[in-house]
């Protein structure tokens, strides 16, 4: 079987260009799903291959969206100072007023907490919510980057959006450690899934692709 096929070998050409480490990543990902003998753990390695070309490639393209990235370990540390200084308990159980009752309302669901901590927390949500940034968003906003004319097609380029979403999902359920193994998924299954992959971003891309009804005909081979 010939690995680097002409189609490919276009898209990791168009990965250096535009984003040298996802190629990178892309160029191995390629190899563990299809030389052999099979690299023990591989469709973990491939998950987390595809994992960062989906969730990076809008950056490299067009830049983090909304500046800089939340930083969420130093936020967190900032609150557990708060938490502790207000007297909360570290090990997640409740203050002493509430589990003993002691100044409560009978039945009240409420736990009370201080100012200074409700604030920390507040600040914490709302700073999340305005840097993330949701898959279809990101998606979207990819494929609007690669092609500034996509823009006016943003309706019709919903169903690529959705392929990518879909294609590169199966791959970021298995990014974690669980009790499936390598054995669950055969040689065939990983190549399919990849390659579905590949169709998205080859779509995704444009440069290969110049009408709709091209992006139509892929999407068709893809779902048969």
């Amino acid at each position: 079987m010939k690995i680097w096929t002409p189609r490919r070998l276009e898209l990791l050409a168009w990965l250096r260009r535009n984003a040298l480490p996802l190629a990178e990543i892309y160029e191995g990902a390629v190899h563990l799903v299809y030389e052999t003998p099979p690299v023990p753990g591989r469709v973990w390695f491939v998950a987390h291959a595809v994992r960062e070309i989906r969730n990076r490639l809008p950056d490299f393209l067009l830049g983090p969206r909304g500046g800089s990235q939340l930083q969420y370990k130093n936020r967190v540390d900032d609150l557990a100072k708060v938490w502790k200084r207000t007297g909360l308990s570290t090990d997640g159980s409740l203050p002493v007023a509430v589990s003993s009752g002691v100044g409560m309302p009978p039945g009240t669901p409420d736990v009370p907490i201080d100012r200074r901590v409700f604030l920390e927390i507040a600040g914490l949500v709302r700073d999340h919510l305005q840097t993330r940034e949701t898959r279809r968003e990101s998606a979207m906003r990819l494929f609007e980057g690669i092609a500034p004319e996509n823009r006016e097609l943003r309706d019709a380029l919903t169903p690529v959006v959705d392929h990518w979403l879909t294609a590169t999902e199966w791959f970021v359920e298995r990014v974690h450690v669980s009790e499936r193994t390598d054995a669950e998924c055969g040689a065939a299954e990983l190549a399919g899934r990849f390659e579905l992959v590949e169709t998205s971003l080859m779509a995704l891309v444009g440069a290969f692709f110049g009408t709709l009804k091209e992006l139509d005909e892929i999407l068709e081979d893809a779902n048969s």
